[in-house]
């Protein structure tokens, strides 16, 4: 009994001298500077949206779906497109072009999906101009990603029970008359665009960038 206690108290004086010398302890880095990536809570939750909305799209590659979708849309654009053009060259102010893309281009689109079994044409953008052409999440995500890869070419996205298919408009110079700055917009349309979209958002686009995607969708 006595053995087993004199064994134990030198062990611990053992351990005792052991922590007790600075010789044996491990140093302590003195003024060592650590440092922390910052990252705001608006970027990560940012971040934490684009991944939820991104799971939710599901980019098929069917050339045929494509297809079928972009005949549908150069339908529609080969009526819209000579309308448009033809008011920009009524006159130098392009009122008159304001007044028609307003007032002519819903409509064309309603008339146009009438006559189609089962298609629906639709324009949206991220900085729209009409309330009608808001976009939805699925809508988002895929104009979002037209801009990070920078690539105008359509995509075909499965709905479940449907298929859009995405065609990207890349903004042109004759486009810059009613969505360019503020400062180079002219006064008339500028007043005008106001009076009829008081929460306007499709200005100060630049050449070449993403102006918004002709949507068409039909059931598989």
């Amino acid at each position: 009994m006595k053995k087993n206690f004199y064994i134990a108290s030198s062990l611990l004086s053992i351990l005792l001298m052991g922590c007790n010398n600075p010789d044996n302890s491990t140093p302590i880095p003195k003024n060592k500077e650590v440092t922390h990536k910052v990252v705001s809570p608006n970027v990560v939750q940012e971040a934490k949206s684009q991944t939820k909305t991104l799971s939710k799209v599901r980019y098929i590659n069917k050339p045929i779906v494509i297809e079928q979708g972009m005949l549908h849309i150069k339908g529609f654009m080969g009526t819209l497109k000579p309308t448009l053009k033809s008011a920009l060259q009524q006159d130098k102010d392009h009122v008159t072009a304001m007044s028609t893309c307003s007032s002519m281009a819903m409509q064309m689109t309603h008339e146009y999906n009438n006559i189609t079994n089962g298609v629906k044409i639709r324009r949206t953008a991220l900085k729209y101009r009409n309330p009608n052409n808001k976009p939805d999440e699925t809508d988002k995500e895929v104009m979002y990603r037209f801009q990070a890869v920078n690539d105008f070419k359509p995509v075909a996205v499965d709905m479940g029970n449907s298929y859009r298919v995405y065609k990207p408009l890349k903004t042109k110079a004759k486009c810059l008359y009613c969505h360019g700055s503020k400062e180079d917009i002219n006064p008339k349309v500028a007043k005008m665009i106001q009076k009829k979209y008081p929460h306007d958002l499709a200005v100060d686009f630049k050449l070449g960038e993403l102006r918004g995607v002709v949507v068409a969708e039909f059931s598989k």
